[in-house]
């Protein structure tokens, strides 16, 4: 999305405009000529955007083309990127997915940040509602998405319930979710598998200050809103999410580099791979040893594969993913 093109989101909500506030909506409804067909989520709250709204933003972020991926790392109808879309319980890409799917996940990320990911939306001049930022997604199903099932996005911690036994993660334990003074088993549990990877100390089920750094870096690591809260998508991400002690430096621009180029940018990028075991000591030249290094990098951290060393990917050679396999 142009989410300050550093985030992003999607999915629908819709009104019937005589509805009464108590009555609840539990069908997709298909909007005029010029809208695409929008999902309800069962019981949709009658506060939600309307579908005009929803397509005004779509229109400024992708020109309502739901399989767009024009390679600036943001792709679909709701422009997501990869974190954004996965913080939501999406796989894939977005632009791969129906657009019943993105509909429903862009309705998960507003009822978790409201507008603020996609800067169309203050061009547009949408306004937010009373389930803006309400963190409610229990009533929306999720059509046509690849995993199945219905809701399987998350509130601004880690909405998402997410039951482990296909994927080896063991579902959320509840019954709320935790923060900054809890003491329980499922803290202890949670720091306990942070420390299984070599990010924590053993687990003592106290939610400190400690917990707290870890938890929100955690979080701001794989496109959640950093809050602190240990719930559903957080708790996963414990298992799955991307996690580094270390700390990117700026990326030092003034533009991408890619083959051919040459330069004290490209050194230390190289050398930062080196430190982490996965290159030689660097040389500053961009060939093509270093071009797969990158194109493998950006692939394996859900990054187009474009070989360009630009933000995104600079960032990567100190908190991405990697293996030499």
């Amino acid at each position: 999305m142009s989410m300050s093109r550093q985030s992003g989101r999607r999915a629908p909500g819709a009104i019937l405009r005589d509805a009464k506030p108590w009555q609840k909506l539990s069908i997709a409804i298909v909007a005029g000529a010029t809208a695409a067909g929008v999902i309800l989520p069962i019981n949709t709250a009658s506060a939600d955007p309307s579908p005009n709204d929803w397509y005004r933003l779509r229109v400024c972020e992708s020109g309502n083309n739901y399989a767009i991926n024009t390679g600036n790392d943001h792709y679909g109808a709701y422009q997501f990127d990869l974190s954004t879309w996965r913080s939501v319980g999406g796989s894939g890409y977005p632009s791969d997915a129906s657009p019943a799917e993105q509909d429903a996940r862009a309705l998960i990320l507003y009822r978790e940040r409201g507008w603020q990911p996609w800067q169309c939306a203050a061009i547009v001049g949408l306004r937010e509602d009373a389930d803006a930022r309400s963190g409610r997604i229990n009533d929306i199903t999720v059509v046509g998405s690849s995993s199945g099932g219905s809701s399987s996005g998350g509130s601004s911690s880690g909405g998402s319930s997410s039951g482990g036994s296909s994927s080896g993660i063991p579902a959320f334990p509840g019954p709320r979710w935790f923060h900054l003074g809890d003491r329980n088993a499922t803290i202890k549990r949670f720091q306990d598998q942070m420390h299984a990877r070599g990010f924590f100390p053993v687990g003592t089920g106290e939610y400190g200050p400690h917990t707290l750094a870890m938890v929100t870096r955690l979080q701001s690591l794989n496109g959640l809103v950093p809050n602190g809260e240990i719930g559903p998508n957080t708790w996963r991400l414990a298992w799955t999410g991307t996690y580094s002690v270390a700390v990117a430096p700026a990326f030092p621009g003034p533009r991408w580099f890619h083959l051919g180029d040459r330069n004290a940018t490209i050194k230390r990028f190289q050398d930062q791979m080196h430190a982490r075991g996965f290159f030689p000591v660097g040389t500053g030249e961009y060939g093509p040893h270093t071009l797969a290094m990158v194109t493998r990098l950006q692939s394996l951290n859900g990054l187009v594969p474009n070989g360009e060393i630009g933000p995104n990917t600079w960032r990567l050679a100190w908190t991405g993913g990697y293996t030499l396999g």
